[in-house]
Parts: structure tokens; C-alpha cells; sequence
């Protein structure tokens, strides 16, 4: 990490933070470990509106906010400033990056300008899915439509030739619509590209889709987590009637280093829990109230990180929207 990371001024390689520079010895940890105490350990205060990309979808690399951004921004103006161009869109994405969730907060931001529909390809029978894309034709409002999981039922011949009608007209009754086609499989958006290429009408879906149109988003690393985290402790408590301004530091590197938290979702209904947990009149998430009471992994975990990161037990880090 590097050293302006820990500085008084917002930074792009920080959490816009104020803070002092770690000292503590992190000893013999992983990489992602030595991360995690690295970004923790000096800061006093986290700002979340810097790494917002649209509502509540949060993300800490610079790299993937700004993408995401530009995918956000390019889907809005398709409802804002009409076009005859085919506003089609691909987004490949790590597992866990949290795809179906960015996709919902861009249609969020949207309010009453478009309905949102998301279909979900592994859960559709052909009927099913028949049905739904009926619903959107005939809908007279401007849609955005999610289909999530666009590379699922490897063996059936339906999910791109009923989809293929739909990827060539950007309105219907004078109502724009935006499709995006997600997906997760292979390393990167050309692998999952071959995949759905080699299927029937899958090339000619894929034409559809102009280039300039493909988004690919990584998964979430250590500050992504940490980032994530603190935005799901904030909405749990302003959800469940908490002001939730303080999380214990030693908490978020549990969740940094964490392997199962690997989604916003899993995020959410761990700070869900948490903030149910606080003390009444307590607006800090403690790092005990991550976990049930008697939960063997609470002590597990405090043992295993005190020689290297004891200097975050304790200590508790300011959240500002």
C-alpha cells in the first residue's frame, strides 16, 4: 500500500481519510492480510461519497468505479437523449462483484424515467421466459431489462433466438429500451463471449451488442470488502432506525479477510445482523456484534489476529456518507 494512502487529504489510493501511519509489525501474514491492516490501522475516518458509483453500489478500486461509472452514465442517457442506436450491453463479472445488485441501483437511480425488469436465465423455464419478455413488450413506459445469467442452459436452443428480436429495435410504442446481458462464466468477457457464441444465435445476439458496449467488472478485493461493509452497516441502520457511525476496526479486517463474505449480499445480511446486535443508544458496530453469542469463531479469530493486528481491537473507524 502505498504511503499517501495514510495522509490527511482525500487520496485516490485511500478511503478519503484522516489518519496517522501505521507502525504496528504485521509479522508473517498473507499479502491480502498485510493489506487489510495496512488501509485499517492509521485511519480515523472513512468518506463513502468518494468511492459511490450509483446509489448504494460502492466500489474501492479505482479502476472498476470509473468503468462502472461510465457503464451507469451510457445506460441513463439511453432513457435521456433518444437514439436509434441498439443500447444493448454486456456485462461479464466476477462471481460475487455484485452485477444484479449494480444493475438494480442504476435502474433505482432512474426513478419513474424507466421500469426495471430482471430475469434470471437459470431460473426461467422456456414458458417462463416467453412470458416475461411478453410483459416487456408490452409495457408503454421505457424499460430496463437485466438478464442475468444470459450464459446458463448451455443445452437449450431458445434463450438466444427469443431473446434476438428483442436486441434489434431500441423502442417499442415509443418506448426505449435498454437490455443487459450478464454473465460470470469463464475468466474474462471474451471466454464467456465464446461460450455464448458457440450456441445457437449467439452470434447474432452478440453483433447486437455494439463494442463500445462491453463492461467487465473484477471482483472485490480487501478495500473493496471493507468499502462495502461500511456502506451495508450504514443502509442496515438507517433501515433498521440506528445511526451507525462507528465500525470497530478489528471487525473490518475479520470481513476483509474473510473468505465467505464474498458478495454485497452476503455483506448486507451480516451488517443486517450486526445492527441488530448493538448495544440500545450505541451508534458503533462493535466487532462482537458480528457474530451470535457463544460463536466459537469470535474467539477463534480474536486469538489468531492479536499478535498481528491487536492495535485494531478497540479501535474504531468514523463513517461519513
Amino acid at each position: 500500500m502505498k504511503d499517501e494512502f495514510l495522509t490527511d487529504h482525500p487520496s485516490p489510493h485511500g478511503l478519503g481519510v484522516t489518519g496517522r501511519p501505521a507502525t504496528s509489525s504485521v509479522g508473517a501474514q498473507s499479502t491480502e492480510a498485510r493489506e487489510a491492516h495496512s488501509l485499517l490501522a492509521g485511519l480515523s475516518a472513512a468518506s463513502l461519497s468518494l468511492y459511490r458509483v450509483v446509489g448504494n453500489y460502492m466500489r474501492y478500486d479505482q479502476g472498476a468505479r470509473n468503468t462502472l461509472k461510465d457503464a451507469r452514465h451510457k445506460m441513463a442517457a439511453a432513457f435521456l437523449v433518444p437514439s436509434t442506436r441498439r443500447e444493448n450491453y454486456l456485462l461479464w463479472a466476477a462471481p460475487g462483484s455484485g452485477k444484479t445488485y449494480f444493475v438494480a441501483e442504476v435502474a433505482t437511480s432512474l426513478g419513474q424515467v424507466a421500469q426495471y425488469r430482471e430475469l434470471n436465465l437459470a431460473k426461467l423455464t422456456e414458458a417462463a421466459f416467453r412470458s416475461a419478455l411478453g410483459e416487456i413488450t408490452d409495457l408503454e413506459q421505457p424499460c430496463l431489462c437485466l438478464v442475468d445469467e444470459v450464459d446458463a442452459k448451455s443445452e437449450e436452443r431458445w434463450p438466444y433466438e427469443l431473446l434476438l428480436p428483442f436486441f434489434d429495435s431500441p423502442s417499442v410504442h415509443g418506448g426505449s429500451r435498454v437490455f443487459v446481458v450478464a454473465g460470470s462464466s469463464g475468466s474474462g468477457p471474451e471466454g464467456m463471449k465464446e461460450t455464448i457464441a458457440s450456441r445457437p444465435k449467439g452470434a447474432d445476439m452478440l453483433s447486437r451488442i455494439p463494442i463500445d458496449n462491453e463492461y467487465s467488472v473484477p471482483g472485490m478485493g480487501v478495500g473493496d470488502r471493507i468499502v462495502v461493509a461500511l456502506s451495508q452497516f450504514r443502509l442496515a441502520g438507517k433501515r433498521l432506525g440506528r445511526d451507525v457511525r462507528e465500525v470497530e476496526k478489528l471487525g473490518l479486517y475479520y470481513i476483509a479477510l474473510n473468505r465467505r463474505l464474498i458478495s454485497a449480499r452476503h455483506l448486507h445480511e451480516l451488517a443486517v445482523r450486526a445492527v441488530e446486535r448493538m448495544s440500545p443508544g450505541d451508534d458503533r458496530v462493535k466487532y462482537d456484534n458480528l457474530f451470535h453469542p457463544g460463536d466459537p469463531e469470535n474467539k477463534a479469530f480474536w486469538g489468531q489476529s492479536l499478535a498481528a493486528a491487536g492495535d485494531l481491537a478497540g479501535a474504531y473507524l468514523l463513517v461519513q456518507d
